[in-house]
C-alpha cells in the first residue's frame, strides 16, 4: 500500500459499511412502506447486500491476514473467494423470490399507485451517501486489492445507481401520470441484483479454481523479468490469486556457463525488480536454469 492511512482505512472499510448500510437499510424500508414505493422496499435490498458484504468484509480481512502456520503453508487467504460465494448464493436465491413478486405485482393494474414524495427525497439521500462510499471503498480496493473489498465497493456503485433508479420512477409516477413505473422500477432491479450475485458466483469460483491473473499484470511481471540483466529468457511463468496477494512461480534461463553462484545472483535480482513493481505480491519464487530445453519450457511461458 502507497499511504499509511491505507493499512488503517483497510480494517476499518468494513466497519463502515456495516453501520451505513444498517441505517439505509432501516430508512429504506420504513421510508418504502410509509411512502408505497415498491421500488424504495427493493432498493433496501441493495442495502441487506450491502451489509452483509460489509459483514463478510470484517470477518474475512481478519482471517486472510492471519499469520502461514503448518495446515496453510500458503495463507488463508482463500477465505475472501469461500465469502464471497457464500454471499453470492444468498441473494441469487433472495433476489429470485422478490422478482417473482415484483413481476407478479407489475401484471396486476389494480394496485399500482403513485408513491408519496418522501420517497424522492430518500433517495436522493442514498444516492449521495452511497456515492461517496463507493468511491472510498474503491480506493481501498485498489490498494489492497481484496475481492471482498472490491465486491462491497461494487455494491455500493450498484446501491448508488439503484437509489438514483428509484428518484426516477417517483419522478415518473409524479409528474408523468405514470403509477405502474415504480413497481417497473423494483422489478429492474431485482433483475440487476440477481446479475450481481452472478457475476460475484463467477469471480469467486475462478479464484477457488486458482485462476490465472490478469494479461496485463501477467505481462508486466514477464517484461520486468526479461529486463533484468543476465536473464536470457523466461522458461515458465504461473501466478494465481490467494485472496488479496498474487503468488507466482517463475524459471529463467540464463548462460549455462555461468556459475551457481552467479545464476543465484540474477535470480535475487529478478525477485527485486518485480516486488519493487508489483503491489500485493505474496510469494515470488524463482528458479534458474541453463538455456537447454527443460518439460517445463514446453509448456511455455
Amino acid at each position: 500500500m502507497r499511504y499509511r492511512k491505507c493499512v488503517r482505512c483497510s480494517r476499518t472499510v468494513g466497519w463502515v459499511g456495516l453501520v451505513t448500510s444498517a441505517v439505509l437499510m432501516v430508512l429504506k424500508a420504513f421510508v418504502g412502506l410509509v411512502s408505497g414505493s415498491q421500488a424504495m422496499v427493493a432498493d433496501a435490498m441493495y442495502s441487506v447486500k450491502d451489509l452483509v458484504s460489509s459483514f463478510m468484509v470484517i470477518v474475512g480481512v481478519s482471517v486472510s491476514e492471519k499469520n502461514l502456520d503448518r495446515e496453510h503453508p500458503y495463507g488463508h487467504g482463500k477465505v475472501e473467494f469461500v465469502l464471497s460465494m457464500f454471499v453470492s448464493i444468498i441473494f441469487l436465491g433472495l433476489t429470485a423470490f422478490l422478482m417473482v413478486y415484483a413481476i407478479s405485482t407489475l401484471l396486476d393494474d389494480t394496485i399500482h399507485r403513485k408513491p408519496h414524495l418522501i420517497a424522492l427525497w430518500a433517495a436522493f439521500l442514498c444516492i449521495a451517501v452511497n456515492t461517496s462510499l463507493y468511491y472510498y471503498s474503491r480506493c481501498v480496493a485498489i490498494e489492497s486489492n481484496s475481492p471482498l473489498v472490491r465486491t462491497l465497493s461494487k455494491h455500493h456503485h450498484a446501491d448508488a445507481a439503484s437509489s438514483a433508479a428509484v428518484a426516477l420512477g417517483v419522478i415518473g409516477a409524479h409528474y408523468f401520470d405514470m403509477p405502474w413505473i415504480d413497481t417497473a422500477v423494483a422489478a429492474l432491479e431485482t433483475a440487476h441484483l440477481m446479475y450481481l450475485g452472478g457475476d460475484v458466483f463467477w469471480h469467486s469460483a475462478k479464484g477457488l479454481m486458482d485462476r490465472n491473473i490478469e494479461d496485463t499484470t501477467r505481462s508486466r511481471i514477464k517484461e520486468l523479468v526479461e529486463g533484468v540483466e543476465g536473464v536470457e529468457e523466461v522458461k515458465y511463468l504461473r501466478s494465481r490469486y490467494v485472496g488479496q496477494d498474487i503468488l507466482s512461480e517463475i524459471v529463467i534461463g540464463v548462460d549455462s556457463g555461468i556459475s551457481v553462484m552467479a545464476a543465484s545472483a540474477i535470480a535475487d535480482k529478478v525477485k527485486q525488480a518485480v516486488a519493487k513493481a508489483i503491489p500485493r505480491l505474496g510469494s515470488f519464487q524463482v528458479r534458474s536454469e541453463g538455456r537447454s530445453a527443460t518439460a517445463m519450457e514446453k509448456m511455455g511461458a
